[in-house]
């Protein structure tokens, strides 16, 4: 291993996200950690700083922290133009852990961590070149793996101005179900009203004005559970969902509608023949049925949205929105590091081999522990 390693590895922590202190102390008192430049911060200025003055030197950034804290990250990495950030190992150890997921981090943040450095020492360590939506919006542009804007983004609003706790997310979500089917309580009728939008994608505009949700995807995954998305994009398009329903409808769909599952248009029943005619090519592999269009889901390219709406999210991160137009489109591509199943890691370097390797290396000094917005 080079002398200079433990320049090339930054481990950037955050000691707030999901509150597990267990977990943290696994990561930074591994023995791959003594390779790494470590820093331990909970304050986005210094973030900032700390990122500073890693310079060009770092060529693995390894975050431990959930999907608003590699948010920030990415954002600041970002936030020069012409900026060309390291790459990513994305540990999990948040709230939530979408994206270290989709890459494969299945495990504990501190067996991903281990499991990426042996790799990256082994040079065996697999990339995936991703593009990230750029949500541009009163002169201001963020940068991340899922954007939306609708009635689900305000549920999630509303989560985060209260007391936080597992118990109270599952009431806000029941609530929200039965208040969209039932309309009681009263009370979140603000909540859960339709968005009234304006939509613009590829140049043409949508024929309606009320949305239930709209969201803009690079990864095919909302969540480990919801992968909404039809079609597969291609590389200068990201997945894009409009749902033109009611709140109360669109409550009754979200089993199909998690699983890309879309309804079909009700007025094809009205013409019984061409659509069991339809549904027997569908069995063949040689058409689809069609789909209601209220429902509109394909890859796009370049999406603007001019609405009222006081919240956005980039991947679970709540924003303030600046002014009433959003323009969506593909930003810049990161390098993410990935992992292979359990099976395979068991080939990677082992622990002792790797220590053997440690133990030439200098060990980098961390800086002072600063505090970060919780994920």
């Amino acid at each position: 291993m080079p002398s200079h390693v433990g320049h090339e590895v930054a481990l950037l922590c955050n000691p707030q996200a999901g509150g597990r202190w267990r977990v943290l102390a696994d990561v930074l008192d591994s023995y791959e950690a003594k390779a790494a430049y470590r820093i331990v911060t909970d304050d986005i200025d210094n973030i900032r700083e700390a990122l500073q003055s890693l310079g060009q030197r770092v060529k693995l950034l390894c975050i431990y922290g959930g999907d608003g804290t590699i948010f920030r990250v990415i954002n600041e990495l970002l936030r020069r133009p012409g900026a060309v950030p390291p790459r990513l190992a994305l540990l999990g150890g948040g709230t939530m852990n979408v994206t270290s997921a989709w890459c494969g981090m299945s495990s504990s943040a501190g067996e991903n961590f281990r499991s990426v450095m042996r790799a990256y020492f082994a040079d065996e360590l697999q990339w995936r070149e991703v593009p990230l939506v750029a949500a541009t919006n009163g002169g201001r542009t963020g940068y991340g793996f899922t954007f939306g804007l609708g009635p689900l983004v305000r549920i999630v609003q509303r989560f985060e101005s209260s007391p936080k706790s597992r118990a109270r997310a599952l009431s806000i979500a029941l609530t929200s179900v039965v208040g969209a089917i039932t309309g009681v309580p009263r009370s979140w009728a603000a909540t859960l009203r339709e968005m009234e939008a304006r939509l613009v994608a590829d140049g043409q505009q949508l024929p309606f004005e009320r949305f239930a949700a709209v969201f803009a995807n690079v990864t095919g995954v909302i969540n480990p559970m919801v992968k909404p998305f039809v079609g597969e994009r291609t590389r200068d398009t990201f997945h894009f969902c409009a749902y033109a329903v009611s709140p109360r409808e669109f409550a009754v769909m979200a089993p199909l509608l998690l699983r890309a599952q879309l309804p079909i248009d009700p007025r094809s029943l009205l013409r019984p023949v061409p659509l069991w005619r339809q549904a027997l090519l569908s069995l063949a592999g040689r058409g689809e049925l069609p789909v209601d269009e209220r429902y509109v889901n394909h890859p796009a390219r370049h999406v603007v949205v001019e609405t009222t709406e006081q919240w956005y999210t980039i991947d679970g991160e709540v924003l303030p929105a600046e002014g009433p137009r959003f323009e969506l489109a593909l930003g810049p591509q990161l390098q993410l590091a990935t992992l292979p199943g359990p099976l395979l890691r068991r080939l990677l370097p082992s622990g002792a081999r790797l220590r053997r390797k440690l133990a030439h290396a200098p060990a980098a000094t961390p800086p002072a522990p600063r505090p970060l917005p919780k994920d």
